[in-house]
């Protein structure tokens, strides 16, 4: 394709709304087409001379036999002439091309594989035909060991010496798909960076896979780059087996795990590894390979088809909230691919060209799943959100005191590294003295009472978190100017609130404390169970000095031992 045409045909990709429906140049029209099975060896005269080998209708074309006649009858014109043989890029072995005119006279050429000129922006191949004169009545070609049917049912002669080609049309339609592809493409890398999920990463897969394939399929790989068969045919079998075992991945992680029965969703990440297996069984160029390869391609997408609509219908009917997207975007496609399936795979049948069906159905296929994506991704935002309200919630029943409604200790150790590092470097342990006499004297109710005044005395506020360590003891974690100074006016207001709050008691209750001020960056003083004990052996102090109390430690850097200052009431 010369730079004109090229960049002609790229455009019409992008543009391809804005592009009318005309043709690159005409195929021949009119020319009768009849084939025959042969053997390798047998001459055309031998197979032309009995009539019940050759059949004229479209179809029935089968590649079990080692070698196939097509016999074109022209029409008498010496208008549009053809100039070349055209038919569907796939591996052969030889095919020789015969121009038998009116008085017998004939002119061959044989070409190999390399030999075959392969259209750009078309899943097409062309090889010049001999001299053709309007005396010419039969153009035979003979292809010898063909892999696919469709270098059968593509076949045809063309006026232009390098081929046809596709129509501009079919070329910006599929250029335009093809850039439907790169979009989702774009989007699961997206996505993925959001939410790391094993569905996103198959679906991927999935849409490079389609556009390599699509991008081979429809020729529009040699617009960047040369590429024959049988690299091609390798290509484009890996890509059908890792759409197959990449669409039966992302089914299984898509669809929500309570809406799919679990022994088919195991199963078919089990069948998707088999899948893939027999997708690189299909790329081998043995010969015995040559009429089981194609089959066996089909084979292996046919039993995806199957196990995905299985996996489908079972999500629906159990209620599936996302299965609504693999419906809409899956059903065109899997449409489109059984239809392939089917004809290529009973005898006889004609495989119909649903390239631009197909690539269309793709194209609807990813843009609707990546629509499903971000309702996934939508859905599973809401269970994690809501999943972390539950947490939350249990994490404040379970870290809360039931009885004063203050934070417990399971809470604060949680919770330390970060209120250190938050500046919460004061800590005061305080108890309540005598309390045991508390109980003994008036019951529990009463001492129950003295504990909830109690925390309400000391209740807390942003620089200030007050906890119930158990018992009769709570602790206190400061922070900003005068903490020790607020923790002693706390400790002091223990003793009003409950003679003010609590009737009937027969004495004063009052509470002891022992106090740390920690500032240093010293790991093992810094830690809860360092500093507690250091806060309940001055806490100790204070209840041997007397009681109702305050025993403060200073922990520095820059002294080498603690400053230990009482004081008391």
């Amino acid at each position: 394709m010369v730079p004109g045409r090229k960049i002609l045909v790229l455009l019409a990709a992008l543009l391809g709304w804005l592009v009318p429906a005309v043709a690159l140049a005409a195929p021949i029209e009119g020319a009768r087409l009849c084939h025959a099975a042969a053997a390798i060896g047998e001459s055309y005269d031998v197979v032309a001379a009995r009539a019940a080998r050759w059949s004229c209708n479209p179809g029935g074309w089968d590649i079990a036999a080692d070698s196939t006649f097509l016999r074109f009858t022209l029409p008498e014109s010496e208008d549009d002439l053809p100039r070349s043989f055209v038919t569907h890029a796939v591996r052969f072995e030889k095919i020789a091309i015969t121009a038998i005119d009116a008085d017998g006279a004939r002119r061959t050429i044989d070409y190999t594989l390399p030999e075959a000129h392969h259209l750009e922006a078309a899943p097409l191949m062309s090889m010049a035909l001999p001299e053709v004169t309007a005396r010419t009545r039969d153009v035979v070609v003979r292809i010898d060991r063909p892999w696919v049917k469709a270098i059968f049912s593509e076949a045809g002669l063309d006026s232009a010496p390098e081929g046809t080609g596709w129509p501009l049309w079919r070329v910006a339609a599929l250029g335009i798909v093809c850039g439907m592809l790169v979009v989702p493409l774009l989007l699961n890398v997206a996505f993925y960076s959001v939410l790391p999920e094993r569905f996103v990463v198959w679906h991927l897969v999935m849409v490079v896979a389609m556009l390599a394939q699509t991008a081979i399929g429809t020729g529009f790989i040699h617009l960047v780059m040369t590429i024959h068969d049988p690299a091609e045919a390798i290509i484009s079998n890996v890509c059908y087996a890792a759409m197959a075992a990449a669409a039966m991945m992302f089914a299984a992680n898509f669809l929500e795990p309570e809406r799919l029965d679990p022994r088919l969703r195991t199963f078919m990440r089990r069948a998707a590894a088999v899948v893939a297996v027999v997708g690189l069984i299909t790329t081998s160029q043995a010969p015995s390979m040559r009429v089981w390869s194609t089959m066996l391609v089909h084979l292996n997408m046919l039993f995806p088809l199957c196990l995905v609509s299985l996996a489908l219908y079972d999500a629906w009917r159990k209620g599936s909230r996302m299965v609504i997207y693999p419906l809409l975007g899956w059903t065109p496609a899997m449409g489109v691919g059984l239809l392939r399936v089917v004809t290529y795979v009973l005898p006889g049948s004609s495989t119909p060209d649903v390239s631009v069906l197909y690539s269309f159905a793709l194209a609807i296929e990813v843009i609707v799943t990546a629509v499903g994506i971000v309702g996934r991704f939508i859905l599973l935002r809401q269970e994690r959100d809501s999943a972390m309200t539950r947490a939350e919630e249990m994490e404040g029943i379970v870290g809360r005191d039931p009885l004063t409604g203050l934070n417990n200790r399971l809470s604060i150790e949680r919770r330390f590294d970060e209120l250190l590092s938050g500046g919460f470097r004061t800590m005061a342990v305080i108890d309540l003295d005598h309390f045991k006499d508390v109980n003994d004297t008036h019951g529990h109710a009463t001492g129950d009472a003295v504990l909830k005044a109690t925390a309400r005395a000391i209740a807390g506020d942003r620089d200030t978190h007050a906890i119930r360590m158990g018992g009769e003891e709570f602790m206190l974690l400061l922070r900003g100017p005068f903490a020790a100074e607020r923790a002693e006016r706390a400790r002091r207001a223990i003793t009003a609130r409950v003679a003010a709050e609590v009737a009937g008691l027969d004495r004063i209750v009052t509470a002891s404390m022992g106090l740390i001020e920690y500032d240093g960056d010293n790991p093992d003083l810094a830690a809860f169970d360092s500093l507690y004990a250091h806060c309940d052996r001055l806490l100790y102090e204070a209840k041997r000095s007397g009681r109702n109390r305050t025993v403060r430690d200073l922990l520095a850097v820059q002294t080498a031992e603690a400053l230990v200052q009482a004081v008391s009431i």
